[in-house]
């Protein structure tokens, strides 16, 4: 999730789920995205959505997208303390090949004057929060399985991983145990909270990633060690 926020708690809401896993046909091809009001007055909140690509440093770009997905309403606004449903279907092509999309809750910009004395006003200040959810399309037949195809470190001792999603489905890499094991047999499993894998921790199907392991994390691990990921 990524927000820009204002001084203030006039102006807030909530969205889940953060993550949609959906199918491109079928009755898992659609879902209902919550936007919740959490503020004192009125949000005018619209739904912006985006074709989503990754690289292999895990570095989001995006492309507004006005074909593959579906969203009513498009805008609404939203009472204090009161919930706005949003249906999002996937229209797109029912290939085999996941795509990734970024949908965003963007609450329109509102001008607040500020008073800088009795019957003065300052100048305007424009407030906006944005909420990103990220929505993963593949077939329920895809399967991820992750490979590590090499390993090495950096002069500072982190750890460098440089993996690949062999499988046809998405690789979720939060969703998966990290192992490093030593030249004595003797393994070492490592967080996947605390593992810079970039911008999106989910790797689509053929794709690439590099990924590093704070030093810290791996002091227990010395010498010439190898790497293992395995999705849960």
């Amino acid at each position: 999730m990524m927000a820009m926020t204002a001084p203030s708690d006039t102006r807030a809401m909530d969205v889940s789920p953060m993550v949609a896993k959906i199918t491109p046909s079928g009755s898992g091809s659609s879902y209902r995205l919550t936007v919740r009001n959490t503020a004192t007055a009125p949000a005018t909140v619209e739904i912006e959505v985006y074709r989503m690509r990754v690289d292999e440093n895990g570095v989001r770009s995006l492309v507004p997208e006005e074909d593959d997905i579906g969203v009513f309403p498009v805008q609404s606004v939203i009472p204090p303390n009161r919930e706005q449903v949003v249906q999002v279907r996937y229209l797109g092509d029912s290939g085999p090949e996941g795509k990734m999309y970024l949908v965003r809750a963007a609450q329109l910009p509102i001008n607040m004057q500020s008073v800088t004395g009795e019957d003065e006003a300052g100048a305007d200040v424009k407030l906006a929060f944005t909420i990103n959810t990220y929505v993963f399309v593949a077939p329920t037949s895809a399967r991820a399985a992750v490979e590590v195809t090499s390993v090495s470190r950096a002069p500072n001792g982190d750890i460098l991983l440089t993996a690949r999603n062999t499988g046809d489905g998405f690789a979720h890499l939060r969703e998966a145990r990290f192992t490093l094991k030593t030249a004595d047999g003797k393994t070492h499993e490592v967080p996947a909270a605390n593992i810079d894998v970039g911008e999106v921790s989910v790797m689509a199907g053929g794709a690439t990633r590099n990924m590093r392991i704070p030093a810290a994390l791996a002091a227990d691990a010395s010498g010439d060690v190898t790497a293992s990921i395995v999705l849960l």
